[in-house]
């Protein structure tokens, strides 16, 4: 095996596969990468079990085709730190990877590609194509609300559902909610599958450096994207998402509008003396003001007043800061509507021309 490449070329690529690396001390193979040298392009392929991702480079020059696996780790901080406009040689001789450059030599011990993992592939019976940035924005305006290590294990991804030309992103903890409902042109019916956690950070760090339009495969068990030269594949949660729909509040009885902007500055302020985890906050609503006010265990107490119109009955509800924080950092609107049944369900939406937006926030005792 035998092959050279521009370094900086080389850094890209790996940067993108760096982020599955982790110190697998049962299993030392899944802290390499898997690359495989053919007559005209090179592969990469980095796993963690559970999330493959494939790069395939072209822009190199092939002199011996081979196959072996490498500490990531190791090759991506060794290119990393050599100057970017470095051409890279590298080759296997005796069971060791050697990398030259003009003025460097390095010489990393390696591992036979037979026992790399690989997630198994049946048939994708189905597959469309989808703009990179309409997927990027469904996942960052809902991603939020996924749960983290919730023994309701459905609750640790995101739900992708595609029904009658609109695809749905929902996430919940079980304490909130997310909902982006997007208009596609799919010939699908009733698909529904829930992608994990890990696997949708990792997907939005690859979507977030392309901007194209992806192919998407789905099987019962896994799905897969081709994102420009990446092949991404996640293994999926095999489970029943809650019915979301059920969750959003119809009986809305009190309604406020108000700078979304001057919302966001006071809770950014309000929430610097809050040192307890739940981020608790008042809301008190009365005429024509809303009131926010925190407190913490050293008796500090912080109160921010905002002027709105409204001329309902007085009310006072909790909530979790962060989770209004989290909705009002994807929000597009100037003017923001807070709606809220009588027992304290916080109700926020925003439509655009292609996109719904909906959020549920559960109040909470402090």
């Amino acid at each position: 095996m035998k092959f050279s490449v521009e370094n900086i070329n080389l850094i890209k690529l790996l940067q993108n596969l760096y982020t599955l690396t982790s110190n697998n001390l049962s299993l030392p193979i899944l802290n390499n990468v898997l690359i495989k040298v053919f007559d005209d392009y090179i592969l990469f392929i980095k796993t963690n079990i559970e999330i493959e991702i494939i790069a395939k480079m072209s822009d190199c020059n092939t002199i011996r085709t081979g196959v072996i696996t490498v500490s990531i780790k190791k090759l991506y901080n060794i290119c990393r730190k050599l100057p970017n406009n470095s051409i890279i040689y590298v080759s296997l001789k005796d069971k060791k990877l050697i990398i030259k450059t003009k003025n460097s030599l390095y010489s990393l011990s390696t591992l036979p590609d037979k026992g790399f993992p690989k997630i198994s592939y049946r048939k994708n019976n189905i597959n469309y194509t989808l703009s990179s940035n309409i997927l990027l924005n469904a996942l960052s305006c809902t991603y939020f609300s996924m749960a983290k290590q919730d023994a309701r294990y459905y609750l640790n991804g995101i739900l992708f559902k595609i029904s009658s030309n609109i695809m749905y992103v929902v996430s919940t903890n079980g304490h909130r909610l997310s909902i982006c409902e997007t208009s596609i042109n799919f010939n699908i019916l009733n698909l529904s599958i829930i992608i994990p956690r890990n696997g949708i950070l990792e997907l939005m760090k690859l979507l977030n450096k392309h901007e194209c339009l992806i192919n998407i495969f789905f099987n019962r068990e896994s799905i897969s994207l081709i994102i420009n030269n990446y092949i991404f594949t996640s293994r999926l949660i095999d489970g029943i998402f809650p019915n979301f729909i059920s969750v959003i509040p119809k009986d809305i009885n009190i309604q406020i509008s108000l700078n979304l902007k001057e919302l966001k500055s006071a809770l950014n302020r309000i929430i610097t003396i809050i040192n307890d985890k739940s981020y608790g906050i008042k809301l008190i609503i009365s005429k024509n003001k809303l009131v926010l006010i925190a407190n913490n265990l050293d008796f500090e107490i912080a109160k921010e007043i905002i002027i709105i119109k409204y001329d309902g009955k007085n009310v006072e509800f909790a909530f979790n800061a962060i989770y209004i924080l989290d909705v009002l950092n994807v929000l597009q609107c100037k003017i923001l509507t807070l709606a809220f049944t009588d027992n304290g369900i916080l109700k926020i939406s925003d439509s655009m021309s292609h996109q719904s937006l909906t959020y549920v926030i559960m109040p909470m005792k402090i």
